[in-house]
């Protein structure tokens, strides 16, 4: 292993960060895993699985590096701390390109197999298993890159995300090999292993750009419904002050009653957006109410709340949702919480992880799948990081969600790229299951997603304004692969990967 190896592996991570927000390079994730790949050829799989941490150092560094503002910032954490913690996370993500290259080689070594074969269902299992294992954080994921280019995402509606990991590291692999070809200068096997991946990707390619056109035709008119997304851009700083509460429901109440015309048929609120407990009876719980009434539509916001069990008192983060007639109809809690920022993982063993989040981290995470109702469609609604797990979302679709709602407060990000990689993660969500969702961002970005993964219309960061728009709630009327089937694309890339492993294992020699 020479150092031209290690600034290949390094040169990929690179690559990628650029493929994704705010870069947007999208393009580059096709061809960006080259130089690793080509830096672990003929290597063991130990000195294959270095060059892997490496790659994946490099990327997740890039791709996370607002992890530590976080910390900081809002955590209060010294500086030092903050970097322990982030190299941390940084590391255990990089294990995963570093189990790649490891099983790639070792599998490749014992078998003769092509890569071809082997590394897409490799890549698309380690992201399956990074969506769950130790409460799963599948930030980013290699088919989020293409979230801009619409008619390759369009084939999650049957695979999830990951079939766009998949097709992109099969472009990765097929180059590759087309690369090798000009120095073993062996034409044959190399034409047979780019035919078949380049047919599959102009399959996949012609599937979206024909789902695109039948979108488009299925479009009603008469099933559009007007929604109000209220960005209130209040600052993470005094978000939770006491004496804050009356300005940030003025700030809210008066950019709600900016869209009495024309007369929304939903108005959300952002995730928190009201940082006292709704549910107990007050004066601002009331001018909450009054508000709806007054607007004449149904309102939806973000709330802290609390239930009362035996002897103990459990917080949630939730949303509420209310009627002009100014009564509470449901409330959702929230059921994905995050490590660290909702919750202290392991505190019973590491009694300090309840000391870094502090006292306003400390929630209970909601029991149900709970969909949402109004007289034109149920609607499930995602909190914050809710959005980036598939599964997740798909159960409310499932249920009868013809839209999806996410609200959020992404202030903790700052002005990083963070935001922007947080909305493209949304948009499949929309393309797996074929539903528009509405996206309240207290400082942004807010945005109208179509059922194709469009951003229709959306804000910008850190302003306080009101974003108006018409979904249409006709498209789903029948469920999508995925939405019925989940992640069996995946688990068929388990299994391939397993039997492969395993064949690799008896193998002799």
């Amino acid at each position: 292993m020479i150092l031209k190896d290690i600034l290949l592996a390094a040169s990929s991570g690179i690559l990628l960060v650029l493929a994704f927000p705010k870069f947007d390079l999208e393009i580059l994730s096709w061809v960006a895993l080259i130089p690793w790949l080509w830096s672990i050829k003929k290597k063991s799989p130990p000195q294959a699985a270095f060059l892997g941490f490496v790659a994946g150092f490099t990327f997740f560094a890039g791709l996370l590096y607002w992890i530590y503002n976080v910390l900081t910032e809002y955590g209060h954490l010294p500086g030092w701390v903050s970097i322990f913690l982030l190299v941390v996370l940084i590391s255990y993500l990089a294990l995963y390109f570093s189990l790649f290259a490891f099983l790639l080689r070792w599998v490749v070594n014992k078998t003769d197999l092509p890569e071809i074969f082997f590394a897409p269902p490799l890549w698309v299992s380690l992201e399956f298993i990074r969506g769950f294992l130790l409460s799963g954080f599948p930030w980013e994921l290699l088919g989020y890159s293409q979230f801009q280019t619409l008619p390759m995402v369009q084939i999650a509606d049957i695979t999830g995300v990951y079939g766009v990991s998949f097709i992109i590291l099969l472009s990765n692999v097929a180059l590759y090999r087309l690369a090798l070809t000009f120095t073993d200068r062996d034409w044959k096997p190399a034409c047979k292993e780019i035919l078949v991946p380049g047919i599959i990707i102009a399959l996949c390619g012609s599937y979206g750009l024909w789902k695109l056109s039948d979108l488009d035709q299925k479009a009603k008119p008469g099933s559009l419904y007007g929604v109000a997304l209220i960005q209130g851009n209040i600052r993470q700083d005094v978000k939770w002050e006491p004496h804050f509460q009356e300005e940030t429901l003025k700030i809210y109440s008066n950019l709600t009653l900016q869209v009495k015309l024309p007369r929304p048929d939903l108005v959300i609120w952002p995730e928190t957006a009201t940082p006292f407990f709704f549910q107990n009876t007050s004066p601002l719980q009331g001018r909450i109410l009054e508000l709806a009434h007054q607007v004449q539509a149904p309102l939806l916001f973000g709330a802290p709340a609390f239930d009362r069990r035996s002897s103990r008192i459990h917080y949630f983060n939730s949303a509420f949702l209310i009627s002009p007639e100014k009564k509470i109809l449901a409330r959702y809690d929230k059921i994905h919480l995050v490590p660290f920022g909702e919750y202290a993982p392991f505190s019973g063993i590491l009694g300090f992880t309840r000391d870094i989040i502090g006292a306003i981290g400390d929630f209970t995470s909601g029991q149900e799948i709970r969909n949402l109702s109004l007289p034109w469609g149920n609607f499930g609604v995602l909190i914050c990081y809710e959005a980036i797990f598939p599964d997740l979302t798909r159960q409310f679709v499932d249920q009868g969600a013809r839209f999806l709602v996410n609200i959020t407060n992404d202030a903790w990000f700052g002005k990083t790229s963070a935001p922007y990689q947080h909305l493209s993660m949304v948009t499949l969500r929309a393309v797996e299951n074929r539903v528009p969702i509405a996206r309240a961002a207290n400082t942004g970005i807010s945005a109208l997603i179509d059922s194709s993964g469009r951003v229709v219309r959306s804000t910008d960061l850190f302003t306080r304004e009101v974003l108006f728009g018409r979904i249409d709630v006709s498209i789903n009327k029948s469920s999508t692969f995925y939405t019925q089937w989940g992640d069996l694309f995946s688990y068929c890339c388990l299994g391939i990967t397993f039997l492969l492993c395993l064949f690799a294992y008896f193998k002799r020699g």
